[in-house]
């Protein structure tokens, strides 16, 4: 008896480390794919909290459910159809994970109810989004200067319209003239801006090459990093996943970004909040947007297009180090 008491405690302390080393996997694709619909121990979201959800339901199921929502749905589970009815119709969507992936998020929610891994378990930052004071200052800017041509334009119409109640004679050949002026002016604005702004315009190089290329695969309500790009659900299960993505400070990174569902969109943020880059993500085509990380700081990521009841919810983090901590 001694014996075998000896084994199972040798057995159980050689199993741990890879119980938690799932459990920390698990917490990153939960953190990655998950937390935009769901939350562990503080309530509904867009699908149910999932607190406690390894007690209440088979683990197999969990699995298939975690990979396969779709397919389940078509083939009319019970529990799935009940869940689909229950939050809005808005079904779960196929987030590509495989059998590994979806078994390290059950041990995650199995651990502590989904508590928070402790960080030497976890080996992995999850960073805040930005805060600075100078959050939204160019929104800010560009807000006031919209409302001011507005209130400029609505004074304009209601000066031409109650001069209308007292039309004064024109001369005909006189306003012609004046219009002329304004054409030629304004014509001669634009080709000036043009011809001074256009050879100057930060487009990229198309001989140059990136410092590193980074696929980015958008579908209801994630942003997924990968070396690889990916052209379906499947694709999702064997491409490697970059789970905290760190760039060095001045580095150009070209991001080739592509959607599984429909149409977001990829806006950069910078440290203090302000639009850095953005570019739209497309079903079944690939843009690609190239910048040049001067400044280090954590990025934010938002989708910048509406699409869906978790639109709101749709970000992401990544950071940008100085060359001696990348």
């Amino acid at each position: 008896m001694r014996h075998t008491s000896l084994w199972i405690g040798i057995s159980m302390m050689l199993l741990a480390p890879a119980v938690w080393a799932d459990a920390s996997d698990g917490q990153r694709i939960f953190q990655q794919s998950c937390a935009a619909c769901h939350t562990v121990g503080e309530g509904k979201r867009l699908g149910p909290d999932l607190e406690g959800v390894t007690k209440t339901r088979d683990s197999a199921w969990l699995n298939r459910w975690i990979r396969e929502p779709d397919k389940m749905i078509a083939e009319g589970d019970a529990i799935a159809v009940r869940l689909l009815n229950e939050y809005g119709r808005v079904p779960m969507p196929n987030l590509g994970l495989n059998a590994e992936q979806a078994d390290a998020v059950i041990a995650f929610l199995a651990s502590g109810s989904g508590a928070a891994l402790p960080a030497a378990a976890t080996g992995i930052a999850h960073p805040e989004p930005p805060t600075g004071e100078g959050r939204g200052s160019v929104q800010n800017t560009a807000s006031i200067a919209f409302l001011a041509i507005t209130a400029i334009i609505v004074l304009v119409f209601l000066y031409v319209a109650r001069s209308t109640g007292n039309p004064m004679p024109v001369d005909v050949q006189k306003a012609y003239k004046l219009r002329r002026v304004f054409f030629i002016s304004g014509l001669v604005i634009v080709v000036g801006l043009l011809a001074t702004t256009l050879f100057t315009t930060p487009y990229p190089d198309a001989a140059g090459t990136p410092d590193r290329v980074v696929h980015v695969t958008t579908l209801q309500f994630n942003f997924v990093f990968t070396q690889e790009p990916v052209a379906s659900a499947q694709d999702l299960q064997t491409a490697g996943r970059i789970g905290n993505l760190e760039l060095p400070v001045g580095s150009t990174v070209e991001f080739r970004v592509t959607s599984l569902d429909t149409t977001h969109g990829f806006g950069i943020y910078s440290p203090q909040g302000a639009v850095y880059a953005q570019t739209q993500a497309m079903p079944g085509y690939t843009n690609r947007l190239r910048v040049k990380f001067s400044e280090p700081g954590v990025y934010s990521v938002l989708c910048m297009e509406y699409c869906g009841a978790a639109h709101h919810l749709m970000k992401t983090v990544f950071t940008v180090r100085n060359d001696d901590h990348a």
